[in-house]
């Protein structure tokens, strides 16, 4: 791609940086404004004796020359790749150069991939700035696509794909990550590929169904194998694993625990994925209603809580009271409520406490909290607890209509339906 070819993009990154009209322009320099629109749109080109005219006009101080577009261009494609790897060091390293180069870039031909950067910064919370910020950047860089790659096209919508994802934009999230797959070409990051299919299968999982999940991150592991990326493997079989858990697939679930548990053993550790294969595997045993080995491994497997997350742990007082350890269970949940328990977590112990202190009133407003909680999370895991649970109590208590009721909605939520609330 010859640069000089797309003046005209960024002639539109400057002004509207500086909030200046397409109107006035056209008009201070001297061409039409239907030549100067198309010339921002790529459809023509914008000649460089016209670009230094508008630069000069409005007095703006711009490096006119390749070297910082290479120069960001590096940058990009060292930082994306860090993320492609999980090189945590590497990717401060580049933030760090970045920075040092961030005035020198932002007038200069580099400045449209400065702000896919920034982009990429402020969806993954890299950069703490406002929501709205987001949206106008995310808004912003679709008026320069004809400049980027295929990757780099691919790579904003998959930015699109995942910030919609973190808001539970479940159907705009897929979209972009289809968009993302239909672009890209694979010559730049060869690896993107995988990373939209394995955040896509996240989706899926919420939405539409856990097996179409697991197939599109046994996808995405496929791709990282190719090119012995460990890191990113772990990562798939740690979702592949939660996956299998959802369609009941116990002994597939730990056994893909277990071989992760090796992996790391022998490639490195990775605290996050220890964390989560853990929890992961406390679970599994838990919905197996092996409740003395989930304590059991919890105590074996003893994981750091970090700025309160506590994962599921918020398990074992359930694992207390199912083995009728009662005092245990309120204890537990004493010691784990000083840290920082999910909604989702609370809502669990409200459960106990309440059926503890044997007040069905509390104990079936809980149990309706907890169901709104996991709906709105699409947390479909806890739902499976939820039910487990009620099937138990109701057993117990001879709650007939209630009991018939849990293994109704559990049996919604075996087959990817969420529950529905009582009328």
């Amino acid at each position: 791609m010859n640069i000089y070819d797309n003046l005209g993009l960024f002639e539109k990154r400057l002004r509207k940086a500086r909030g200046y009209s397409l109107e006035n322009i056209a008009h201070n320099i001297g061409i039409s404004k239907s030549l100067l629109s198309d010339a921002e749109n790529g459809k023509r080109i914008l000649k460089p004796e016209i670009f230094s005219k508008f630069l000069k006009y409005y007095e703006i101080k711009f490096t006119f020359n390749e070297l910082s577009a290479d120069l960001a261009h590096s940058f990009l494609n060292h930082f994306i790749q860090a993320w492609i790897d999980r090189d945590f060091a590497d990717e401060k390293k580049i933030t760090k150069e970045l920075e040092s180069n961030r005035s020198v870039l932002q007038n200069s031909l580099g400045c449209l991939y400065l702000l896919l950067i920034d982009i990429f910064l402020s969806v993954h919370l890299y950069n703490q700035i406002p929501d709205i910020q987001v949206i106008e950047y995310l808004l912003e860089i679709e008026n320069y696509l004809p400049f980027f790659s295929p990757d780099e096209q691919a790579l904003i919508y998959f930015l699109k794909g995942f910030d919609a994802m973190k808001k539970k934009k479940h159907l705009e999230s897929l979209k972009q990550y289809k968009k993302a797959l239909k672009v890209l070409d694979g010559e730049q990051w060869p690896e993107l590929e995988g990373i939209i299919k394995f955040n896509s299968a996240h989706v899926l999982q919420a939405t539409v169904s856990f097996f179409q999940a697991y197939q599109a991150v046994q996808e995405a592991r496929s791709i990282f194998v190719k090119y012995n990326n460990h890191a990113r493997i772990l990562l798939c079989d740690n979702n592949s694993a939660s996956y299998l858990i959802s369609m009941q697939e116990f002994k597939a679930a730990k056994d893909c625990i277990q071989n992760i548990i090796r992996c790391q053993h022998r490639w490195f550790h990775d605290e996050r994925i220890y964390t989560n294969t853990t929890t992961l595997m406390i679970l599994v045993l838990t919905l197996e209603g092996q409740f003395e080995q989930a304590i059991r491994y919890i105590h074996t497997h003893p994981f750091p809580i970090e700025n309160g997350y506590i994962g599921n742990l918020s398990l074992i007082p359930y694992c207390h009271y199912r083995l009728g350890e009662y005092d245990k269970c309120l204890k537990t949940i004493d010691t784990l409520s000083v840290e920082r328990p999910a909604e989702d977590d609370q809502a669990l112990f409200d459960i106990l406490i309440s059926i503890l202190n044997k007040n069905s009133d509390e104990i079936e407003e809980a149990k309706l909290r907890m169901m709104d909680i996991c709906k709105k999370q699409t947390n479909w895991c806890m739902l499976m607890v939820l039910f487990q649970l009620m099937i138990a109590y109701y057993e117990s208590e001879n709650e007939t209509e209630l009991l018939i009721d849990a293994y109704r909605q559990q049996a919604r939520v075996l087959h990817h339906q969420l529950p529905v609330l009582q009328s």
